[in-house]
């Protein structure tokens, strides 16, 4: 055979050969592309799937933190509406039922805005923890979330937390180490003198030991310091009186008509006053006397031109003035009942 014919037909058959596996290869990529786009077809079903309806979804029935009110829920609403949910809500699934750790003002605008379910890119699921964690999560979220918590908020928070915490003996690093005392109304004190959070500053210590101190104060009270009718440190500093006391000095101070107003000053002696006697109306009145300033004279100054508008009596003096106007008044005083 020709060498040259040979050749060639080896060529051919290596063309051949290219030829078919560029287009195996095109087939496989072809194939592949399919399998990826129909993949995604199956993942989106999927995801259509792991959407959560509303009457699985319960709240946490531990929650320390109060609603929105209506103009703050509102505000959610309309942010949601522009902008979509920014923020997942976190879920704590249970058996068939999901529990919501955080996010109970989005979930009920949500509900407002007529949602009926959350979709997979709206909420995120736990599951492996125990109730400690989750009361945990609950709490953390809300005081790092959430802002002008009312001071009642943050007592009842900053209560889980430290009741959480102990019981876990949690070492983590955003954790406030608590010390367990036998007498828990010295709290306040102890934090003012040892350092009992790691990575927190002092001041902040001092705040959070504050905030619990108010878990003492009688519902009454605790709204006077909401309302901010009374300071935060005016709280703490009746947190100390036993529950009676607390109620005397309420009475006291809002419920009678006293005009002398409840101040930081008057709480410390109040304070002081009871670790050696029983806060009762007549100790309160012998502490406020001292804050009772006594009546004074009232003076007024009268021009000599004044009087000589209608007093032809030459006068030079103040002294001359001020007796000429007290013998007038003791004349008129003598002789006002007499007939003329």
């Amino acid at each position: 055979m020709d060498m040259d014919y040979i050749k060639r037909k080896i060529k051919e058959k290596e063309e051949e050969q290219k030829f078919l596996e560029e287009q195996t290869k095109k087939d496989i990529e072809v194939k592949l592309a399919f399998n990826i786009e129909e993949n995604n077809i199956i993942n989106n079903d999927v995801l259509e799937d792991k959407a959560i309806h509303f009457n699985k979804i319960v709240e946490f029935e531990d929650n320390p933190f109060k609603k929105y009110t209506d103009e703050d829920l509102e505000e959610l609403k309309e942010s949601i509406k522009d902008n979509g949910l920014l923020n997942p809500i976190i879920l704590w699934k249970t058996e068939d039922k999901y529990t919501i750790l955080s996010g109970h003002n989005r979930f009920l605008a949500l509900k407002n805005l007529e949602y009926e379910k959350l979709d997979s890119k709206m909420y995120k699921v736990l599951e492996d923890i125990s109730l400690e964690d989750a009361k945990l999560i609950v709490v953390d979220t809300n005081l790092i979330q959430r802002k002008n918590l009312l001071p009642s908020e943050k007592a009842k928070a900053y209560k889980i937390q430290k009741e959480m915490l102990e019981k876990n003996n949690s070492k983590r690093s955003v954790n406030f180490e608590f010390f367990q005392e036998e007498n828990a109304l010295n709290t306040g004190e102890i934090a003012e003198d040892k350092n009992l959070c790691h990575d927190v500053n002092l001041e902040k210590n001092r705040s959070i030991y504050r905030y619990l101190r108010l878990n003492y104060l009688r519902p009454e009270f605790l709204k006077k310091v909401d309302d901010k009718e009374i300071s935060l440190v005016m709280g703490v500093e009746l947190s100390y009186l036993k529950e009676d006391e607390q109620k005397e000095v309420f009475t006291y101070f809002f419920e009678r008509d006293n005009f002398l107003k409840l101040n930081l000053e008057i709480c410390k002696n109040i304070r002081e006053k009871a670790k050696s006697i029983k806060i009762s109306k007549e100790v309160l009145d012998l502490i406020i006397e001292k804050y009772l300033k006594p009546k004074t004279s009232r003076s007024f100054k009268i021009n000599f031109k004044n009087i000589k508008e209608i007093s032809s009596r030459e006068i030079k003096t103040d002294k001359e003035a001020k007796d000429y106007i007290m013998d007038c008044i003791k004349f008129y005083e003598e002789n006002k009942n007499k007939e003329m």
